[in-house]
């Protein structure tokens, strides 16, 4: 247990070190609309203040995404696993990219606006990026260069089997799975609609 949360604390501070500060900062926003939870914004991982809101609400049944984007995939699975937890649907309005299929997929009924559309990103670090990281010596956060490369490697598989087993779990047929992993791996991917329905990632 004491070495889960070491490389979950590492892994926190690694982002932090080599996203946070480079990524633009648009704030998360919380809106009550009648029965839906409405979430907008980047990196949303306000995990206490989504319970809270879900807790003093009892009237909502449904998590709106409405133009959604960037964010760690940690917090959206931890999103994920309470929109499962109370029995909640999910809706895309405008845009849900990158990790917000996380949250959205903890939907008992998933839809999406038309003209809407849902990218899926997995694309790894560019030339440049690890360049500096070298060139900066950010890696000695977590050691040598070597140990560097070895937990960028073991966070890869991690989040590949995380995404792989959330989407099974939902109900995603695992062809989907496999094509939007090798498609989003080179830039993002964004699916049609049909194919979504066809996949199960939408419900109706």
């Amino acid at each position: 247990m004491q070495i889960l949360l070491h490389n979950k604390l590492k892994y926190i501070f690694i982002l932090i070190i080599t996203y946070f500060l480079s990524l633009p900062l648009v704030a998360e926003e919380f809106v009550i609309d009648n029965n839906d939870l409405v979430i907008s914004g980047a990196k949303v991982g306000d995990v206490d203040k989504i319970l809270s809101l879900l807790e003093n609400n009892e009237n909502i049944n449904r998590v709106v995404f409405n133009g959604v984007y960037q964010g760690g995939q940690t917090d959206g699975l931890e999103i994920s696993d309470l929109i499962i937890d109370f029995e909640l649907d999910t809706h895309i309005i405008d845009y849900c990219w990158g990790n917000c299929i996380f949250m959205f997929m903890g939907g008992q009924k998933r839809t999406m606006a038309k003209g809407s559309e849902l990218a899926i990103n997995m694309t790894g670090y560019r030339l440049e990026f690890i360049e500096g990281i070298i060139e900066n010596k950010d890696y000695e956060v977590l050691g040598s260069l070597s140990e560097y490369i070895v937990w960028v490697d073991e966070v890869a598989r991690e989040e590949i089997i995380e995404y792989f087993t959330l989407l099974l779990e939902q109900g995603v047929e695992p062809s989907f799975i496999i094509e939007s992993i090798e498609k989003a791996s080179k830039e993002n991917w964004i699916p049609r609609r049909k194919q979504l329905l066809e996949a199960n990632i939408l419900t109706e």
